[in-house]
């Protein structure tokens, strides 16, 4: 097969890792892989050596014609079997490219919970053409929202995020890195590893990391890590609630098994959106225990008690109480723990996803021969 991978992405994130883990796995396998991304992608760096042919072109909107008119080079001269728009500019370019060249099959996929708006008839539109062969949603709650706004149930395939269960495998706390983030040693850390956005929660987060000093909680360090957890929003915020000695802002990182190593607890505190939370995967793969708020996908993840806490979305006490609960509570934290280990290393792993993922194409191949 020969399949063409789109994407608008810049930087090293949850969708274009599992892109890229997609485009190993084809090649792997004997296909063809290409992908089509700007050139600022951070995805650019791992295709020198790796077999992947890449074409790169600015997308600045979603119907960006030159953009499309670039994509629809790339498909007459690479000539896909099936052409897999990653994201929402992606997905726009591609059906634009094909009113230029064929596209005999186009996959897209969704990764995140938000809802079309009921205004922007485009969104709808874009969604429920006929041109599209197949959607992966990344959860079953991503599924039942695409359905539920008028796309055809057939063409819904719920394929789960995968994480590198190699990579993200239990080891020994990586003391260097403890050294290098200025962490305590001895005392619980508590993190929450997003980019930082207000849907991502980290303004909520740093609220019940409040309630949890004030409450006389265990003794705790609070540590943010993603893009911008180290600008000027999260340093007034923490400023605004006195917390400068107790939380940590690292700002990005690509070292994150060494983070997570350091974690005593995981905390996801998104507010809307989420799709199958990465951060979640690869702490549950490596041990860590979990409390996430209950949005979108992460209560696939997250079984109340039994793999990690659920807390209402937008409530500090909540988060605050759960944190603390699973902090003072080690053998229900042991108990999540390997619970959440285990069903996410058997059933979420990188491999399961471009194995299903790959039996989708060849489906829609086979359907096009009949």
């Amino acid at each position: 097969m020969r399949i063409l991978h789109v994407t608008e992405s810049r930087s090293w994130s949850g969708g274009t890792v599992q892109l890229w883990h997609l485009c190993k796995a084809l090649v792997r396998d004997g296909h063809e892989a290409g992908l089509f991304c700007p050139p600022e992608a951070e995805l650019l760096k791992h295709v020198p050596g790796s077999g992947v042919r890449a074409w790169v072109r600015a997308m600045r909107q979603d119907y960006d014609l030159p953009a499309a008119w670039a994509l629809a080079r790339a498909v007459r001269k690479f000539r896909p079997d099936v052409v897999h728009a990653h994201h929402p500019k992606a997905h726009a370019l591609a059906l634009l490219a094909g009113f230029f060249a064929p596209i005999p099959k186009l996959v897209v996929s969704r990764r995140v919970s938000f809802r079309f708006k009921p205004w922007n008839i485009f969104s709808h539109l874009k969604y429920r053409t006929g041109r599209i062969a197949a959607y992966t949603a990344v959860s079953a709650d991503i599924g039942r929202g695409l359905i539920d706004q008028g796309v055809s149930a057939d063409k819904v395939h719920v394929i789960h995020s995968g994480v590198d269960v190699d990579r993200f495998a239990p080891r020994a706390p990586e003391e260097s890195v403890r050294t290098q983030l200025g962490l305590p040693a001895g005392v619980p850390i508590v993190g929450n590893l997003n980019h930082f956005s207000w849907w991502k929660g980290q303004a909520e987060f740093l609220e019940a990391a409040r309630r949890f000093i004030d409450s006389g909680g265990p003794k705790a360090r609070f540590l943010l890590v993603g893009k911008d957890t180290d600008g000027p929003e999260a340093r007034e915020k923490v400023r605004a609630l006195g917390l400068e000695d107790h939380v940590t802002l690292a700002g990005f990182r690509t070292d994150m098994p060494e983070v997570i190593s350091l974690l005593s607890l995981t905390v996801l505190s998104s507010l809307a959106g989420e799709g199958f939370s990465g951060v979640l995967r690869e702490a549950m793969s490596m041990g860590v225990p979990v409390v996430a708020t209950d949005v979108g996908g992460n209560k696939e993840l997250v079984e109340d008690g039994v793999t990690g806490l659920l807390t209402p979305p937008g409530d500090a006490d909540a988060l605050a109480r759960a944190m603390n609960r699973m902090l003072s509570d080690g053998k229900l934290a042991k108990s999540c723990a390997g619970e959440a280990q285990r069903r996410v290393r058997e059933n979420y792993s990188i491999n399961a996803m471009t194995v299903k993922t790959v039996a989708l194409y060849r489906k829609l191949l086979t359907e096009r021969n009949d």
